[in-house]
């Protein structure tokens, strides 16, 4: 019988036929396996570091490797399996999705995606990891692949952390593509955060553009432009503001219907009316199946009423944070039904196009910071 907290060890044994070598990099190797069971190809990165540095410290950061991993979920984060760990010998291998393709610099839009489909998928996956407040701190064409469905994929988060809360980087391992200078926060602060990756990325992207002859014709020019400003007041302050400076003026654009355009005006005016202003900051929640979820469990349990009972469960369903609401019962439940059916049957990038029109609007409203000498 089974007793609540009781390690329990599963032993059995699987069989895993090697096939060939990946590749090699700062902290291990990577080898491509088969499954024999399943047929499944897996790449299996050992932990070896190279240089005789296998210390505590570069242990520890693969173990974080496995944890970061293990708490992540995105279509475009390499995908981890299990894991090995032998700490006795200080090593260990990460199972993890195998992913068939090439890196960003090889990428070439011939017939299928285009650098425009590819930036907004990069800049989506970062702001996936922005919003789990996780620095990747190794960007480089090498760590973003493109498989052969040509779905961006990033990987190696050998250097990766997780942030504590109200951490913002502190003094970081940036092992990043080389530039020839620096942002400012890193370069007279030595500051890592999520702004640093931000430049990082705009100026990986403006280099295999030029290289490639591509900026002239790139439509976010003008995005990245502002991406790799050296001073960060200068620069986006977050990925979901790149984000939604992509999807600016989009919702007119891109074959959305009269009713899909409609049924969102509805339920985002509703949704912004209600909210008086933010008492501290604003701040966004831009996971869009944590947004589903929400909605899906609000409308379930106000499923025998006309009007939504508590505004500010609707309200936390797209931001965090303290704020001042109208409690007035007047938005329709039927209004957030019609806006929940909309989101799901989206595809990925119109799902991503009307959450970043509601927090472009969610933005707009005022913050109400109270400036006064408190004790606590």
């Amino acid at each position: 019988m089974l007793v609540s907290g009781e390690v329990v060890k599963f032993d059995s044994m699987k069989n895993f036929r090697y096939l060939s070598p990946l590749g090699s990099g700062g902290t291990g190797d990577a080898h491509l396996f088969k499954d024999e069971t399943t047929d499944m190809l897996f790449a299996f990165k050992k932990y070896a570091p190279k240089n005789n540095n296998n210390s505590d410290d570069t242990y520890s950061r693969f173990v974080d490797e496995i944890k970061i991993l293990f708490n992540i979920s995105h279509h475009s984060i390499v995908r981890v399996f299990n894991y090995y760990l032998y700490p006795e010998a200080k090593t260990g291998y990460l199972q993890m999705e195998y992913v068939e393709g090439i890196t960003l610099a090889d990428f070439e839009p011939y017939f299928g995606k285009s650098w425009e489909d590819i930036f907004k998928e990069v800049i989506y996956a970062f702001e996936y990891l922005e919003e789990k407040k996780i620095l990747h701190r190794d960007i480089r064409p090498a760590n973003i692949l493109i498989d052969k469905n040509e779905v961006v994929k990033i990987i190696d988060f050998g250097f990766g952390k997780k942030l504590e809360p109200e951490e913002t980087g502190g003094e970081s391992i940036f092992l990043n593509w080389p530039v020839t200078q620096w942002p400012n926060e890193v370069q007279l602060e030595g500051v890592y955060n999520h702004q640093s990756e931000i430049y990082f990325i705009g100026k990986m992207f403006q280099n295999i553009l030029r290289g490639k002859g591509e900026v002239e014709r790139f439509k976010f020019n003008h995005i990245i432009e502002i991406m790799i400003k050296l001073e960060p007041n200068e620069r986006y302050a977050s990925f979901n503001n790149i984000s939604q400076a992509i999807s600016e003026g989009v919702l007119s654009e891109i074959n959305f219907s009269e009713n899909e355009k409609n049924t969102y005006i509805k339920f985002a005016d509703a949704l912004v009316d209600h909210i008086s202003y933010y008492n501290d900051k604003y701040e966004s929640i831009n996971d869009i199946d944590n947004i589903l979820n929400k909605l899906g469990a609000l409308i379930r349990s106000s499923s025998l009423e006309t009007f939504i009972q508590d505004n500010s469960q609707l309200i936390r369903c797209f931001i965090k944070g303290s704020f001042t609401f109208n409690k007035i019962c007047d938005i329709e439940v039927e209004n957030v039904k019609n806006f929940y059916k909309l989101l799901v049957g989206l595809d990925l990038l119109k799902k991503k196009i009307v959450i970043d029109n509601i927090q472009t609007r969610l933005g707009g409203v005022k913050i109400n910071v109270i400036d006064a000498d408190l004790p606590f």
